[in-house]
């Protein structure tokens, strides 16, 4: 018996049965009828072709991908999720597709389209009761993307013998509290799978919503969710739906962000609404949660970040990746016992990010004498113009105190006249209006904003970081 055989899906199902395995909005499922139902997911896409040690990518929605990650996992599949329609990078093409549907540069013979009629073969399809997980404990088991904010889509892969020790990993989870969390980052996340995993193995429910929906906030309160981890930009929309309901949520207590720095207003917007603690996650999808810290009074008030386990070394290099000592600013660094140590079959971002074991998330930053993590920008995110550099998320903060901006991103672009200038795109309401916004951003800022764009949404990766460089294309 070995975790990755995925045995231990009988055998928590023979203890737990008839209890839940998984709740969202809509459904209800037992360990029992999700032991059956990928069984027959399982015997269908063998049917289709699906083969031990194929690569299988799924855009779904939550509750698809939970099942048809366990499904493959249980054939000894290689899982890749995908949040967007983006092109597959070549060296991490996938065998097949599963999907809602067709995707424009993937072949349609390879794609299997989740949909009423694929439902109803799943239902009638004999349960495959041969399924023995993964016969090599080298073979590639999952696949996450990560991107960061330069829009380079990359994947690292854990392989099958990974996989109990991924969840081994502590996180921001572990350490705040795992009574009735819910993540609201998309399944294929990090940080969302490794949840489900967990909790699965352990014998408890996993609870997933689509935090943009009305019900969502009854979901909540039904099944008295005392943790939410998600992006500051979910937990704004998030606030906006509660604010609609007049919903009470008495049983939440802790709020992890993470992803992106919140700003000083979302947490005054989440005092003022919710009687919890507000914690900030630090990490990155290559070596899990880093640092976490607690920011109940707000970014500005609040130390360092905490390192979230023994068996990290965090270290801040000068350009020369010699350690720095305390109080002195850098490029930070860190490696841990279960991470990431390279790209799949991408040996240039390999050696950009990955040195003498050390993983390099391009964040600047310091170690205070207390030994907590003070970060203070990004190598890709500081915006040179003309020798000046300038640091996005502090500007970004300033806008997000203006009435009427609900979400932003600030950028470069080359202007007509061929000179580099500093843009925003605002996500505005009916409040908003331009010229108060001008003055007072004009006030604040030693560059003047060359440009202002209104825009529905801001894109972002499926851990919530701007994703600056599609802005700039635009």
């Amino acid at each position: 018996m070995s975790f990755y055989s995925f045995d231990f899906v009988e055998q928590i199902t023979q203890v737990k049965g008839q209890e839940f395995a998984y709740i969202d909005e809509t459904r209800k499922v037992t360990f029992t009828e999700f032991n059956i139902g990928t069984k027959k997911i399982a015997g269908l896409l063998k049917n289709i072709g699906v083969k031990q040690n194929n690569i299988v990518a799924l855009i779904l929605p939550n509750y698809f991908s939970w099942y048809f990650s366990f499904a493959l996992h249980r054939m000894g599949v290689g899982v890749m999720s995908k949040n967007t329609y983006s092109p597959f990078p070549v060296e991490a093409t996938p065998d097949f597709l599963i999907s809602l549907k067709y995707h424009p540069n993937f072949p349609k013979e390879k794609t299997i389209i989740v949909d009423p009629d694929l439902l109803r073969k799943v239902e009638n399809t004999v349960a495959d009761e041969n399924l023995s997980g993964y016969s090599d404990p080298l073979a590639p088991a999952r696949f996450f993307s990560t991107s960061g904010t330069t829009g380079a889509t990359r994947y690292i892969c854990y392989e099958a013998e990974k996989l109990e020790r991924l969840i081994e990993r502590k996180s921001a989870y572990d350490l705040v509290g795992l009574d009735h969390i819910l993540s609201m980052y998309p399944f294929g996340a990090g940080q969302n799978y490794r949840l489900a995993l967990k909790r699965f193995a352990t014998g408890q429910t996993h609870y997933c919503l689509n935090s943009g929906k009305i019900n969502s906030i009854n979901f909540i309160r039904e099944n008295q969710i005392r943790t939410i981890s998600a992006s500051p930009h979910q937990i704004g929309v998030f606030l906006d739906i509660k604010k609609q309901t007049g919903t009470k949520l008495p049983n939440l207590s802790n709020i992890i962000l993470g992803g992106s720095r919140p700003s000083d207003q979302l947490i005054e917007r989440i005092k003022s609404e919710l009687e919890c603690r507000i914690f900030n996650a630090y990490g990155s999808t290559e070596a899990g949660n880093i640092g976490f810290i607690e920011v109940t009074d707000g970014i500005e008030n609040s130390p360092g970040f905490n390192i979230a386990g023994d068996d990290i070394t965090m270290q801040i290099v000068d350009d020369n990746d010699k350690a720095l000592p305390a109080m002195s600013s850098g490029h930070i660094r860190y490696q841990r016992e279960i991470m990431a140590t390279s790209y799949y079959k991408n040996p240039e971002a390999t050696a950009q990010f990955f040195k003498n074991g050390y993983f390099y998330p391009g964040d600047l930053g310091f170690i205070d004498r207390e030994g907590r993590l003070v970060l203070t920008g990004r190598n890709s995110d500081v915006i040179n113009l003309g020798g000046v550099k300038v640091n996005p998320e502090r500007i970004e903060s300033m806008a997000l105190a203006q009435l009427g901006v609900n979400d932003c991103a600030v950028f470069a672009r080359i202007s007509d006249s061929g000179i580099e200038e500093l843009c925003i795109a605002l996500v505005v309401d009916a409040d908003f209006k331009k010229d108060p916004f001008e003055k007072a951003m004009a006030v604040k800022l030693a560059n003047p904003i060359g440009q202002i764009d209104l825009v529905a949404s801001i894109p972002r990766n499926e851990t919530g970081k701007i994703q600056r460089n599609l802005l700039t294309k635009q």
